[in-house]
């Protein structure tokens, strides 16, 4: 009977032992499979709400070795929100930083009908010239000659502090906007900037970029092949990529404009209107660039 009991004693702690030995496998399978790639997850969502623009920062993971097929399935899901997140940043630009922020912080329906907001900033429009003609020439192959522009437009903009905001085809939005710190709200409700070197920096920048803009055109191997396409020769004679440019200083009210169906994020106001009457102007004076 001793060495029975013994026995059982014996048996019951090994039962113990595997139970004790399998919950921590399963706990630790559990943690590094769900919890952890959850709360990387969560992480990656707060950070898209915290900054939707710094969202093209985000690297996506890449999975050195086989393991299981759960874990690929979340690493999946990971690079899938970082995709999303960087879809956001591109399609609504810095203007819609907020409206992306506000509806992931939102508990409810998604909603575009959040107030907008007045910032002061200058505003530029860069036109590609005898873009009908072009279009019609390159028929296919015009989407690849507007991306082409576009990626020096927009490299260039970026590199000196402005953002990308709006592309029609053959017109890009350029969007320098000011810190708060040196804008000033008028009775009237216009808004004034502080005579600072940061603000005459960002004036500096704005005009440098478009000047850049205008000798990479002439630069680049891409858009100087199109000098030596015979249809645009013909159609155009000594034809070469061109761009038109306006700049102008003042405010506008930057929100989302649309419904559920479709929204874009952009600014609103005389003053973005006259930036781009300043670009179709230098047509007339036929100049490259008027500014005020």
């Amino acid at each position: 009977n001793v060495l029975h009991a013994w026995l059982r004693m014996v048996n019951i702690a090994f039962i113990c032992l595997i139970l004790t030995y399998g919950a921590v496998l399963f706990s630790k399978d559990a943690n590094k499979l769900v919890l952890q790639p959850l709360q990387r997850i969560i992480k990656r969502v707060n950070k898209i709400a915290m900054d939707p623009v710094k969202a093209k920062e985000q690297v996506a993971i890449v999975s050195k070795k086989k393991k299981s097929g759960f874990e690929n399935e979340t690493v999946h899901i990971e690079n899938a929100i970082i995709k999303i997140g960087k879809l956001l940043a591109l399609g609504f630009g810095d203007a819609g930083a907020s409206i992306t922020a506000q509806n992931i912080a939102y508990s409810g329906e998604f909603s575009p009908n959040f107030p907008g907001k007045k910032e002061a900033a200058i505003f530029g429009f860069c036109d590609i010239r005898d873009f009908t003609v072009v279009t019609e020439v390159l028929q296919e192959e015009v989407m690849v000659f507007v991306n082409s522009v576009a990626q020096i437009v927009h490299s260039l903009v970026d590199r000196y502090g402005g953002s990308a905001n709006k592309n029609t085809g053959d017109a890009f939005l350029m969007v320098w906007k000011f810190p708060e710190d040196v804008v000033v709200e008028h009775e009237d409700g216009q808004l004034g900037i502080l005579p600072t070197q940061e603000s005459q920096n960002i004036a500096d920048a704005a005009l440098i970029s478009f000047l850049k803009i205008m000798g990479k055109i002439n630069r680049d191997f891409t858009l100087l092949q199109y000098r030596e396409n015979p249809v645009l020769q013909t159609r155009i004679p000594n034809y070469k990529v061109r761009l038109g440019f306006g700049l102008h200083f003042g405010w506008a009210i930057e929100g989302a404009m649309g419904s559920e169906y479709k929204i874009d994020a952009s600014y609103l106001s005389a003053h973005v209107n006259l930036a781009s009457q300043l670009e179709e102007a230098a047509k007339s004076y036929k100049v490259p660039l008027l500014f005020s």
